[in-house]
């Protein structure tokens, strides 16, 4: 039982070891430069040493980080991977050099999470598409053809989060489009004959 009781405490000290490693920056836009930062209110200097990119590569450097007040940072702009990034900061705080290791991640809007946004418009649009067909009226094809046409564009500008590949993104893009123009053109033109 003693044991148990050793092992569980010790496991619980690393994991907050472990935990209180990494700080996160938050979520930055898709080919955009960003202020990568520190706070030290006692270091008379930070360095940026390395950035971890998504692909799992390293780049070492040793930039020396701006100062103002007790902040520094650094302006970043090498974002053209999507996915997580961390970078490594050293400095002399308390008088003693350590390191710290920040995260942040990157997404074609700079959001994460928007792929549900994305089926909840389709969804919604594919609803007045159809009701819209059931009662033979143009004008909610029409309408619905609209909430394809936002999609559409948002996806051909900003991407789908978590698809990491610009061919399949700006693909679904033009084939929403290109369904959302032809609902839009035959429902105005049945309007137009009839």
């Amino acid at each position: 039982m003693k044991k148990l009781l050793i092992i569980l405490m010790m496991g619980m000290m690393l994991l907050t070891l472990v935990s209180a490693e990494q700080s996160s920056l938050g979520t930055m836009k898709q080919n955009t430069c960003f202020d990568l930062y520190q706070t030290c209110d006692d270091c008379s200097g930070v360095n940026l040493t390395a950035v971890k990119y998504p692909d799992g590569t390293t780049e070492t450097m040793n930039l020396i980080m701006t100062k103002t007040n007790q902040n520094f940072n650094y302006s970043f702009c090498n974002t053209s991977s999507i996915g997580d990034y961390t970078y490594t900061v050293a400095g002399d705080k308390g008088g003693v050099y350590s390191t710290e290791v920040i995260g942040f991640k990157v997404s074609p809007s700079g959001f994460l999470g928007t792929l549900g946004f994305y089926i909840l418009v389709l969804f919604l649009s594919a609803g007045v598409i159809i009701l819209g067909f059931s009662k033979d009226d143009p004008i909610l094809v029409i309408l619905g053809s609209l909430g394809l046409y936002f999609v559409g564009i948002y996806i051909l500008f900003y991407g789908i989060d978590g698809m990491k590949d610009q061919i399949y993104t700006n693909s679904f893009a033009l084939i929403v489009l290109g369904i959302a123009a032809y609902l839009s053109v035959r429902s105005a033109w049945e309007m137009i004959v009839d």
